[in-house]
């Protein structure tokens, strides 16, 4: 699987080469083995990447995550897989491209959301990832729930059609 991240302005290609035991990613054709460590008490989190371990700190706001580690603070924005954006739902549905499992729900059925807004939270790859709404609107279904699992393709959430202006 291949996607992007948007890193200090610039466009990352990313390729997902493997996930099992660990993580192995080819980013601007260098391999990388990336493996998740416990976090300390600090609030500071651990990767083991190539065999050599970082703690950073991280700060999501909306879509976009924050980062600092040795001394830098770097700005990701992530180009979702896992959103529906892209397809041909016209945004109005959230659909999983990878199969994972539900951490949190932010959102039911009714509500009014802002683009960009965490709708829910998913573990996928050992990864815990809060998926956006990927435009303003209200939510019309919410498919999953807590600790359900789910299989790629599967739908999400669902916003209500947008009204012609």
């Amino acid at each position: 699987m291949s996607f992007f991240h948007e890193l200090d302005g610039t466009r990352v290609p990313i390729e997902i080469l493997g996930r099992q035991p660990v993580l192995r990613c080819l980013v601007e054709g260098v391999e990388y083995t990336v493996e998740e460590l416990p976090g300390a008490d600090d609030g500071s989190c651990r990767l083991r990447v190539n065999g050599e371990d970082f703690r950073f700190w991280r700060v999501l706001e909306g879509g976009r995550i924050h980062l600092k580690l040795a001394g830098r603070t770097l700005s990701i924005q992530p180009e979702d897989p896992l959103s529906g954006a892209g397809g041909n739902s016209g945004g109005h549905e959230l659909r999983a491209e990878m199969p994972g499992v539900v951490v949190a729900l932010r959102c039911e059925p009714g509500i009014p959301v802002a683009a960009g807004e965490g709708l829910l939270v998913i573990e996928s790859m050992k990864m815990q990832i809060t998926l956006a709404a990927p435009r303003a609107g209200i939510i019309a279904a919410v498919h999953v729930e807590i600790n359900e699992t789910f299989q790629k393709g599967a739908l999400l959430v669902a916003l209500h059609p947008e009204e012609a202006s």
